[in-house]
């Protein structure tokens, strides 16, 4: 039980569960810069980081009628952010996780230590994910990003000649489901983290 823990590894069980969660939230909340997508899925995210995208509803203007170039920069900036925050998070909780399961390992709870493994696995697969995953989406965004600089963000860029599926909007849409299931990763990875701390026993 957490309780008879030393206090280093009942720090790492804090800091693993929180920031997993903190991070699981941050990214599924970033799915509020595309309302046509998370209006699909409002249960199931209000149920994942209720209390994220709340803040994210009253703080982040409906961008779906906006001017494809105003989407995709507001893209760059929410993405900017993620950028900035998320791999420290990512770092953090994957190294309390893995503290915890070498550390176990060498005690009688070697389940418990395998459940800190796999939510150190989880948490931490969201940088293959990113690199891996959304690297073609991320890409083709950046792209529309270099093509609507010298336009004002009121304008419409001419997208007539692009294939089907790479609109603006098809491509945020896109990036939100991406960006939604890479959000599930340290969710499942917090999920672990707390069941391992609180109800297996050895």
């Amino acid at each position: 039980m957490s309780a008879l823990l030393p206090p280093s590894l009942r720090l790492a069980q804090a800091v693993g569960i929180m920031t997993s969660a903190f991070l699981s939230g941050t990214l599924v909340a970033e799915i509020s810069s595309r309302p046509a997508v998370y209006e699909k899925s409002e249960q199931m995210l209000t149920g994942i980081a209720g209390g994220v995208l709340a803040v994210s509803y009253g703080f982040v203007p409906s961008m779906s009628q906006a001017p494809n170039t105003l989407l995709v920069r507001e893209w760059q900036t929410t993405y900017g952010r993620g950028v900035a925050a998320s791999p420290a998070l990512a770092l953090v909780s994957t190294l309390s996780y893995f503290y915890l399961s070498y550390n176990l390992s060498f005690t009688l709870n070697h389940h418990k230590a395998e459940i800190y493994a796999l939510a150190a696995i989880a948490t931490g697969s969201i940088v293959p994910f990113t690199l891996i995953c959304m690297k073609t989406v991320n890409g083709k965004l950046n792209s529309k990003v270099e093509k609507s600089k010298g336009l004002h963000r009121s304008e419409e860029m001419n997208e007539s000649k692009d294939k089907k599926g790479d609109s603006s909007q098809e491509l945020l849409d896109r990036w939100a489901v991406l960006n939604f299931t890479r959000g599930l990763l340290p969710f499942m990875g917090a999920c672990l983290g707390f069941y391992a701390s609180f109800f297996v026993t050895s």
